[in-house]
């Protein structure tokens, strides 16, 4: 499906709408050690290195759907780290261990997001917020009920290559929303080109969703539908799962909210990454296990072929296939296993 078919959510049960966004851009990770992390996501999960940043020990992969798809930063032990221009980009304390940096929403232009964002703004649905320039995008960052941050950006190049490629010098620096005229085309690119690495066990296609467990389940679908603007595309009878999606129908759904089983922690479960099909996902694991790679879980249910991987920090990412257009009803599922399934 192209990506250029949309369909614009709308308000769920008259709740106010804020960003509205396209899909999900990438996600971001806080590792241990980034040249390690790096080695794994490239040569094994089959992502290209598109550019890096020394200064802030920062590394980015992807297929080139999005100027990428995952990126990640070594921890900062709590310590700050600046941008350009001096810009405090990581805050004292923030990134001081693994786990999860942010998920990125992409918008369609500059005019929707900072309209939404001055909405919210005016509507109090946003706080401790940050904006920034990172050349190829304008971003806003906030944080969900759960405490995972949030970026919604928006393109600024839709060329990104050519602005940004190989080793860089600090990349993101201050930026005002509606400082300047507010461009109204969509500069993410409808044809990109999308690299393999061929030489890796694994062929990702694209970032599509990320699963959290939440605390409140309640809190979160208001967040992710209200100012996130996502509409529901799947809601469990029992509102165990429920799965929001952006304005493209070829993406299924952007997040995935699954209810915690018993003494589980509620917190980012995995982002997902999907494949050409169910055959490759076979393909795919197969070169896994002859290579010593060692498989989390696979899964081969009515509705999808997946396996999921371990990074070296313990992080988790599904490399998956659809068999069915169709959401599974997962109720008879033991409670433990439905983030894998969904």
């Amino acid at each position: 499906m192209s990506l250029q078919t949309e369909a614009r959510p709308g308000k769920s049960a008259g709740k106010e709408t804020y960003f509205r966004p396209r899909r999900l851009g990438h996600a971001n990770l806080w590792v241990n050690n980034l040249k390690t992390s790096e080695t794994f996501y490239n040569k094994v999960c089959g992502f290209t290195v598109e550019f890096w940043e020394p200064d802030l020990v920062a590394t980015f992969l992807g297929t080139g759907h999005t100027p990428h798809d995952i990126g990640m930063i070594e921890v900062t032990g709590g310590k700050a780290r600046y941008g350009r221009d001096g810009l405090l980009q990581i805050p004292e304390g923030v990134g001081a261990t693994k786990g999860l940096g942010h998920i990125a929403f992409e918008v369609a232009n500059e005019k929707e997001l900072v309209e939404a964002y001055f909405k919210a703004k005016k509507a109090g649905a946003i706080a401790n917020e940050m904006s920034v320039d990172h050349q190829i995008a304008h971003s806003i960052y906030t944080f969900d009920p759960d405490g995972n941050c949030t970026e919604f950006y928006c393109d600024t190049v839709k060329d990104w290559r050519k602005v940004i490629h190989g080793e860089m010098s600090l990349i993101t620096g201050n930026w005002t929303p509606g400082e300047t005229e507010l461009f109204t085309d969509g500069r993410w690119d409808p044809d990109p080109e999308v690299r393999l690495v061929k030489e890796a066990p694994v062929h990702p296609r694209r970032v599509t969703h990320v699963v959290f467990k939440p605390k409140d389940m309640g809190k979160m679908v208001d967040y992710y539908t209200g100012l996130g603007g996502l509409a529901v595309v799947h809601e469990a009878k029992d509102r165990s799962i429920v799965c929001l999606r952006g304005s493209v129908p070829a993406y299924r759904y952007t997040v995935a909210l699954v209810q915690c089983a018993g003494d589980e922690k509620p917190g980012y479960h995995a982002t997902a990454f999907e494949l050409a099909s169910p055959a490759e996902v076979d393909a795919a694991e197969k070169r896994c296990k002859a290579g010593g790679i060692a498989i989390e879980r696979s899964v081969d249910h009515a509705s999808k072929r997946a396996f999921f991987l371990l990074d070296p920090d313990g992080l988790r990412t599904e490399y998956y296939a659809r068999k069915t257009p169709d959401f599974a009803d997962l109720s008879k599922e033991p409670a433990k296993d439905r983030a894998y399934l969904i």
